[in-house]
């Protein structure tokens, strides 16, 4: 941690330095209001929800507005030097929506309320001077800062009108869509088929996130900016306790971000925005079903609103159920010899509650509550040799509570805690034997937080802000151990625009720093500190090119961390070791098992580089590409699943690091006496047991601090809109290639690229997106493209053809058209189509044992086949 230590330490110190100046020039000058200045709009006509997008990206100043406002309508294009009101007001104009004054001067978005006159006439609540705004800013995932939004790292926000537009009807579909995104880890389609580790544990049927691959416990998931407490193996967070109709948009980091949120945001930080500012009633009921087999979805959710002057309440309640998928529905499976007694898809049912509530006390006081209850009933057939059978119920539960506090000049205290909670119990039955074997298992999350931020420097063009804070915050896990942890943090964050709208110049349109850093204190293993960098230049105004560097890490899990309680055990065993400095070649070998006493926190350093074009001379076109470099070591891994595996195969010289020719008896004597248990398998072909104090070569393979993951790859991402007299039509693309993709099994032993082989990255993934819309009518089709890869279980190696879906949406909203009040008025029916052709997944060797071999690579492909689902939603 010393390299850390100094960058962080330099980090503080031009952070201090800076400070300094700030208050020292800026104590005689009030900050400005930069959202008076002009800015170079250039927004072409579009649906609302892009346009509002567009504005915020252009503006550098934030706007929400419910999707229930902005769903089928078209906004007004605007181009020109305009004050952000102005052209807010522009894009305003024909959609029946104004602003409204809410608490400091604030201002949101509001359906024009008619005002009945005394001649008959109606008129519609004026639109206020472009003077007289004053627009929200919000902190945006990546930042303390209110309105930074993603500033230099990359980043994008998966709004309503796109989730409503894939059709998908989970968070985990959603999510699993997306190239960032591997297919690995904790998911239900790949629990009891691959060997991994998040896998293995998934005893509830979880959804998890996986961002780069790096693992699911090196995703960081937030709700409402809130961690949520771990599922059951108490490392990742279970997505598909968040219910998709509750979801307002989805805001996806793709950087490393411990210097912001603390452990875990090493691939990145998704952050589930859920719906809070709604008005009215909306009923949606959704039925799909494959064509063939008989899995089936069903889904319904109400969601009820209310918005007052200055504040607004919402409950949402979702139920959702879907049959299994069992191999027997699967010819491909089947004909690749998996058996026909398991299921690909496990039986799931859920019932979920979220509700919100804000209130404006005072001009300068806010105080919100949010929370919500998820309860899933599961049951997953599988097995290897013999049948089991996986059945039980999780429940998660979240709360967060706090106030928002204007302090003047600008600056705000916002104060808030937050509560989560995660049960599983669980049953693990061995059909053939009749035995049940139960289990339950508990976490949650006390956290509270504070954050003060607001301008400390304005000069022309010039207005520094500044963000700091301290959290606390408590974990607990309760179940074969009973493990507790505190930590807490201080952090801060500044960011300097050196140039903006107002003092640009040829070849500086717009120069930004921003750094910050973040320092967590763990009751059970120690301190980390974590830098970040970031830069964000316009040498035009079309370009935009952005840079970070930054730090992260992620401390053991819960289950994984605590030395009073680690199991520990030993294996005894001959084996052939010609590399070993003996006579004979035959080696009495003894294998640690279990965990090690202590470990460290894994250490990332990532690095990106990319840019934003957007060219005026071609309306609604957004090109941003990203590099992205991780170095990710320090891991924590066991050595090898199997002891004897790095004398079974491959060069045990990889392991070196990890042998002892010369133990100790006490060594010895920790695996034969380890609550793990001792085996000896020196019987048999060997003659007689052998005695351990014999032992020749001693192998630690424990879990412990080991391992290194090095990848690095480019992002890309391309949207296209334009308006014409036959509708809206849209193309978007988002891909990921991976150049490399790195591991080593220790610290010592060489790095082996393992991209394009199965149960690991593709090198290439993409989806692109076409569509239409006009008059409240929209179509949408998905391509979604895996590369081939080599499969690496066959003997000898074998190609794995790349992976072709097509997705198809076709929807009617009425809420776009005047049918009038009745039946027929803001009604939504949509038809969606999953895997248009039904393509089977690239068939690959059989998984090795003891996990159930079906035939394809869970991780890169699925087994759904051909789905169809029709939805049926109402606004009152």
């Amino acid at each position: 941690m010393a390299a850390k230590s100094s960058v962080f330490v330099g980090t503080a110190l031009i952070s201090a330095s800076i400070l300094a100046l700030g208050l020292a020039t800026a104590v005689p000058v009030l900050a400005q209001d930069v959202k008076t200045e002009s800015v170079a709009f250039d927004i072409p006509a579009q649906p609302l929800s892009k346009a509002l997008a567009e504005f915020m990206r252009q503006s550098n100043v934030t706007v929400i507005a419910p999707s229930s406002m902005t769903r089928g309508k078209m906004s007004t294009g605007v181009s020109g030097d305009l004050a952000p009101a102005e052209a807010l007001n522009a894009i305003l104009r024909d959609t029946n929506l104004n602003v409204r004054e809410r608490r400091g001067g604030v201002f949101a978005l509001v359906q024009a309320e008619e005002v009945e006159l005394r001649d008959d006439r109606t008129e519609v609540e004026p639109e206020l001077e472009a003077d007289e705004i004053v627009l929200e800013e919000i902190v945006v995932t990546g930042s303390n800062i209110r309105g930074a939004g993603f500033g230099a790292s990359p980043g994008f926000v998966i709004d309503r009108s796109d989730i409503e537009s894939t059709g998908f009807s989970s968070v985990e579909q959603l999510i699993e869509s997306l190239p960032q995104n591997f297919g690995g880890g904790a998911t239900v389609e790949t629990s009891g088929f691959v060997d991994d580790t998040d896998s293995v544990a998934n005893v509830n049927s979880s959804s998890t996130v996986n961002l780069r691959g790096l693992g699911s416990d090196s995703t960081l998931v937030l709700l409402n900016g809130r961690r949520l407490a771990p599922t059951a193996n108490a490392n990742s967070v279970d997505i598909s306790a968040i219910p998709l109709s509750a979801v307002e948009r989805v805001e996806v980091l793709t950087d490393g971000a411990s210097a912001i949120y603390g452990s875990d945001a090493v691939g990145g930080v998704v952050n589930f925005i859920l719906r809070e500012d709604y008005d009215g009633a909306e009923t949606r009921v959704r039925y799909g079903s494959v064509t063939d087999g008989g899995y089936d979805e069903l889904k319904a959710s109400q969601t009820l609103g209310k918005s007052w002057r200055t504040g607004n309440a919402l409950v949402s309640y979702e139920f959702f159920e879907q049959s299994n998928l069992p191999v027997s529905d699967r010819d491909f499976a089947l004909a690749a010899g998996a058996r026909d007694d398991i299921d690909i898809l496990p039986e799931l049912e859920h019932h979920s509650v979220f509700a919100a509530v804000r209130q404006e006390v005072t001009e300068k006081i806010a105080l919100y509550v949010n929370g919500g209850v998820t309860v899933r009933d599961y049951v997953s057939n599988g097995g290897s040799s013999f049948r089991s059978r996986l059945s039980g119920n999780s429940k998660n539960l979240y709360v967060n509570g706090g106030a928002e506090v204007g302090l003047g000049a600008e600056w705000q205290a916002a104060v808030s805690g937050s509560y989560a909670f995660n049960n599983t119990d669980a049953t693990q039955t061995f059909v053939d034997f009749g035995i049940d074997v139960p289990g339950e298992l508990d976490s949650d999350i006390w956290s509270i937080d504070a954050v003060f931020d607001g301008p400390i420097l304005s000069l022309p063009g010039v207005e520094a802000r500044l963000a700091v804070g301290a959290a606390f915050r408590k974990e607990t896990f309760a179940g074969f151990r009973d493990i507790e942890r505190d930590v807490i943090a201080g952090f801060g964050e500044i960011s300097i625009p050196l140039f903006s709208e107002s003092n640009r110049r040829p070849g500086i349109e717009r120069l930004e720093i921003t750094v910050a850093g973040r320092f967590e204190d763990y009751s059970d293993f120690g301190s980390t500190e974590n830098p970040k960098l970031g830069l964000l230049w316009s040498p035009t105004p079309d370009l935009t090119l952005r840079s970070t560097y930054s730090t992260s890490f992620r401390v053991a899990g819960l289950t994984e961390s605590d030395p009073d309680q680690i199991t520990v055990g030993g294996v005894l065993f001959n084996f052939e070791y010609p590399g070993a400095p003996f006579d004979e070649d035959l080696v009495l070998i003894f294998a640690l098992v279990g965990q090690a006493p202590t470990l460290d926190p894994e250490a990332a350093e990532t690095w990106t580089v990319g840019f934003d074009y957007v060219p005026r001379s071609l309306d609604g076109l957004k090109v941003s590409t990203t590099y992205y470099n991780i170095e990710f070591d320090n891991r924590i891994a066991r050595p090898s699943q199997s002891a004897i595996t790095p004398f079974r195969s491959g060069d045990p010289s990889f392991f070196t690091p990890l042998f002892s020719f010369d133990p100790t008896p006490e060594q010895i004597a920790l695996g034969v006496n380890g609550p793990g248990g001792f085996v000896n398998l020196t019987t048999g072909a060997f003659g007689p047991p052998s005695d351990p104090a014999d032992t020749q070569l001693l192998f630690d393979n424990r879990i412990q601090n080991i391992a290194i993951t090095n990848t690095d790859g480019i992002d890309i991402s391309i949207d296209y809109g334009v308006e014409t007299q036959h509708g809206q039509f849209d193309f978007g693309l988002n891909g990921n290639y991976i150049f490399n993709f790195e591991e080593a099994i220790t610290m010592a032993s060489p790095l082996f690229d393992v991209v394009d082989t199965v149960f690991n990255p593709a090198d290439l993934r993409f989806r692109a997106r076409f569509g239409w819309s006009k008059d409240g009518i929209s179509a949408n089709a998905f391509v979604n493209y895996t590369d081939g890869y080599d499969d690496n279980l066959a003997d000898p190696v074998a190609d794995v053809d790349s992976f072709t879906t097509i997705d198809l949406t076709f929807a009617y909203d009425t809420g776009a058209v005047e049918l009038g009040a009745g039946l027929f008025d803001d009604l939504r029916i949509a038809l969606t189509v999953q895997n248009l052709f039904d393509e089977d997944p690239p068939m690959i060797s059989t998984a090795p044992a003891p996990f159930t071999g079906i035939g394809y690579d869970p991780t890169n492909a699925t087994g759904l086949g051909r789905f169809i689902a029709f939805e049926l939603g109402k606004s009152f």
